[in-house]
């Protein structure tokens, strides 16, 4: 048996995914779910390479149990640094891929009065100038996709950023808005071989208690109670809906979806 063929109880993926940030919460739900559907992945971390490594474990065991051998690649990717957006585009471009799922992001609050340049242009640089420019690298690749439903990218925005501004967190919301921009008009850019999805999620899973951007306990509460559906989603909910987007939407392109458990109603 040739190395790369899988062994002969289980199916070859259907395709490929490029998940970034793939160490934990969403993007890590992600690649499981699509591990699961029977896609082989690439996915990336900046810094928590351990936690990666992990999530491919966890994929290749989803994807065994589906009946699919896959190989995850494990990419290291600074989206503030081009030469490492350049050095992955030609890592998974090599692999071939039928999607990408912009995940990776800094939740990074910024009071006003201490805002500075750096902190607008590190954003802008990690959410919207590197995933750009990402995806155009692989937009060859992306013609070639061979899923059912055809090539998919991914943007997550925020509610915040779709009317909902939020006090202290400025340059975010700013760049999150520029990302359901840059969804759209690359919507209309690499129509009609690639569809391009936008989603803007309200909490989907508290950030840790010792993270940037964490929140109290009284903000929780205030937060659900503005929230229909009362409670937090979780990443692995996420991870459905980008499922169906990438496999199952093949009529739909250049919208931004909420999942936020009704919050822009309040």
């Amino acid at each position: 048996m040739h190395e790369n063929q899988p062994p002969a109880s289980l199916r070859a993926p259907i395709g490929r995914a490029l998940v970034t940030g793939a160490s934990r919460r969403v993007g890590r739900a992600t690649a499981v779910e699509f591990a699961r559907s029977g896609l082989d992945l690439a996915i990336t971390y900046r810094t928590d390479e351990a936690g990666c490594r992990e999530t491919a474990a966890f994929a290749v065991d989803a994807a065994r149990a589906a009946g699919f051998a896959i190989a995850p690649e494990v990419l290291r990717l600074d989206l503030c640094d081009i030469a490492s957006v350049e050095r992955v585009a030609a890592a998974v471009e090599r692999g071939g891929v039928d999607c990408i799922v912009h995940n990776a992001s800094t939740y990074a609050p910024a009071a006003m009065g201490s805002i500075a340049a750096q902190d607008f242009e590190s954003l802008y640089r990690g959410e919207v100038v590197s995933p750009a420019l990402l995806t155009q690298s692989l937009r060859g690749a992306l013609g070639r996709a061979r899923i059912a439903a055809g090539a998919a990218v991914v943007f997550y925005s925020d509610i915040y950023a779709l009317g909902k501004p939020r006090v202290g967190f400025t340059p975010y919301i700013v760049a999150k808005a520029a990302v359901r921009a840059l969804a759209e008009q690359l919507a209309v850019e690499l129509a009609p071989a690639v569809r391009v999805h936008c989603i803007a999620p309200g909490v989907i899973a508290w950030p840790d208690d010792d993270a940037p951007g964490a929140v109290s306990d009284e903000i929780k509460r205030a937060t659900l109670a503005r929230t229909p559906l009362a409670r937090a989603g979780t990443p692995e909910e996420a991870a459905k809906l980008v499922r169906f987007l990438v496999l199952e939407a093949s009529y739909l392109t250049g919208n931004t979806i909420r999942i936020d458990g009704g919050r822009a109603l309040r």
